[in-house]
């Protein structure tokens, strides 16, 4: 620890290395240039930022809460939490960004708590389930598990308790990536009915675990008021996917730029549910896109018709326009495919085939938009965003 007297001997070119990795501040402020020569400053043992994420990793606080517990000023922690939130659109490395805590710190920064004026941020690390199942996060966050059903199948379902030669493999890629034992990883992945799928990063296993994937999506949602406070418009969208999508074609990204991109994804998505429905079909294109680059060789496996609507001219814009029409007569109760299809308008009741409600709600309820409640043969539907619920035909009693 180098104390006051001892900084000020140091030589300009050290004092401005500590001042520029964040570790010196005065009495009520972190330093961003040379202080007067007889200026008291403290010295922190590592910069601010990494200090700020141990405070972090044990609770929830607020900006104020953090400034006080360093004694410097507000301002200087809200820099550093918002650089660590933005978004890496211009570069996947730096110092403070989503990134560089994703690699390093192997979570981010998340909204715990919202009161509508004060915010309490938190660390949080992406769940153990996550790690070994759903590294990249894109299962859980993006819902993609039905889109890899169209990947090409490096195997058939393999039921839990047995092992396959491909298990290793997986056990050896992942246990290396995260520092886990492989053996591990796999007693972890052989406990699942699973199957894998082939993606240019590695053989990636889809298992039969919704409560587990809704689990680590729930740990990553942030409150309401924290997505109210968004401004998000579709040219940011594009561009946050366009961004990703090159770098990927320039196979410039592993496994912790899947996982950034599917929280920003995840964000945009629990935002849209929040404020702005209509974004929820640029969103899902780009899903497509980003999924692509999974394996580029495959067709897009849903939202095709918005992918080809040069082609298919005014179709794709009535296939826009029913979903939109379902999403906004849609209510929170659920509601069989032929009430829904009766709470359209006359005209677009007219024109519209059950069928055609049926497909739009299927497609939304895929995507986790709204939610779908199964009985038997029966669907219903709500406004309310969610996954598929199977309810027993025989309620009430033991299975």
């Amino acid at each position: 620890m180098i104390s006051d007297i001892e900084f000020h001997q140091l030589s300009e070119g050290k004092q401005r290395r500590l001042i520029k990795s964040d570790r010196v501040a005065t009495t009520d402020r972190l330093l961003s240039d040379l202080p007067e020569e007889n200026v008291p400053v403290r010295v922190f043992e590592e910069s601010l930022g990494e200090l700020v994420l141990d405070l972090l990793e044990t609770g929830q606080y607020s900006l104020v809460e953090i400034a006080e517990e360093f004694n410097v000023r507000k301002q200087d922690i809200r820099e550093i939490i918002q650089a660590y939130r933005k978004r890496s659109k211009h570069d996947f490395k730096g110092r403070y960004t989503k990134f560089s805590l994703l690699q390093d710190r192997k979570g981010v920064i998340r909204v715990g708590k919202d009161d509508g004026r004060t915010s309490y941020y938190t660390l949080e690390k992406i769940p153990y389930f996550a790690r070994l199942i759903d590294p990249t996060l894109c299962v859980s966050l993006l819902n993609i598990d039905k889109r890899l059903e169209k990947f090409p199948e490096l195997t058939g379902k393999i039921p839990a308790g047995k092992a396959a030669g491909i298990d290793e493999e997986y056990a050896l890629v992942i246990g290396d990536f995260w520092g886990i034992d492989p053996q591990e990883v796999f007693d972890q992945i052989t406990s699942y009915d699973r199957k894998y799928v082939e993606t240019t990063l590695m053989p990636f296993p889809v298992v039969e675990a919704t409560d587990e994937y809704e689990s680590v999506a729930n740990r990553f949602r942030q409150p309401d008021s924290t997505y109210n406070r968004f401004r998000i418009d579709e040219s940011s969208i594009e561009s946050l996917g366009e961004h990703f999508v090159e770098r990927a074609a320039e196979q410039r990204v592993g496994i912790v730029a899947y996982q950034e991109i599917a929280i920003e994804f995840a964000d945009l998505k629990w935002y849209a549910q929040t404020k702005e429905r209509r974004l929820l079909r640029t969103i899902d294109t780009w899903f497509e896109n980003i999924l692509q680059t999974l394996n580029p060789e495959i067709e897009p496996v849903l939202g095709s018709e918005i992918d080809k609507s040069d082609e298919s001219g005014e179709q794709a814009d009535d296939n826009v326009s029913l979903e939109d029409r379902v999403l906004s007569s849609l209510s929170s109760e659920p509601q069989s495919i032929e009430e829904v299809h009766q709470s359209l308008s006359p005209v677009v009741a007219e024109t519209t085939d059950e069928e055609d409600v049926q497909a739009a709600l299927e497609r939304l309820a895929d995507l986790g938009v709204i939610s779908e409640e199964k009985k038997g043969r029966t669907a219903k539907y709500s406004s309310e965003s969610g996954d598929v619920t199977v309810i027993s035909e025989n309620r009430g009693y033991d299975l």
